[in-house]
């Protein structure tokens, strides 16, 4: 029952997207924004009325609510420059993967490097976005970002060619661009709201 579940949920991705007939490739456009053939996305909002200095301030605490803790990420906030900054991760777990059929299911998953900046000037603020690395396997054996990187490989590399488990890449992308949406209203609700200093 279970396997006919999971394998029911990575059918109806792919379909809904490409149709009943599955290409002989993943292409990262299908699914991503990229600039570059990069993993790449930004947006300039404009909030007129609101200083740099204030816009600054929306954007630590969005910073601070963008990601859950993990143990690798970091975060810079640059007030001279307006900038503020965080080096964290998507975590996507491998639902198509016969260990997660069993009654023990792996904790093998992708893990995905996004660097997220918010850029202010009175006005008006640009969010960016980048995800230019990934893992697959036990995110417990990373225990600094140098650990990390010495196991990491190009998003692209998990499309553009011929290759098997393309249900499942195109699952997995899939709900990467989901959550880099979430992401970016994530940070747009936090940037929208006014600073609650009256007390």
């Amino acid at each position: 029952m279970s396997l006919s579940s999971y394998a029911q949920d990575a059918i109806t991705w792919s379909t809904f997207r490409n149709g009943s007939k599955v290409a002989d490739t993943v292409a990262l456009g299908d699914y991503l924004p990229l600039r570059d053939n990069e993993v790449y996305v930004e947006a300039v909002i404009e909030l007129p009325n609101t200083s740099k200095q204030e816009l600054f301030s929306r954007s630590k605490l969005a910073i601070q609510k963008t990601f859950a803790n993990n143990k690798m990420g970091t975060s810079n906030y640059d007030a001279e420059a307006g900038i503020s900054s965080i080096n964290n991760f998507y975590d996507i777990s491998d639902m198509t993967a016969l260990s997660a059929f069993g009654s023990n299911p792996s904790t093998d998953q992708y893990y995905f490097n996004a660097v997220l900046s918010i850029i202010v000037k009175d006005d008006k603020y640009k969010i960016k976005m980048e995800v230019p690395q990934y893992t697959y396997g036990q995110s417990s054996r990373y225990k600094t970002y140098s650990d990390f990187q010495s196991q990491s490989k190009p998003v692209g590399s998990l499309a553009n060619s011929r290759q098997n488990g393309k249900r499942q890449r195109m699952r997995v992308l899939k709900t990467l661009n989901d959550k880099m949406l979430s992401t970016f209203n994530l940070v747009q609700k936090e940037m929208s709201k006014k600073l609650d200093t009256d007390f």
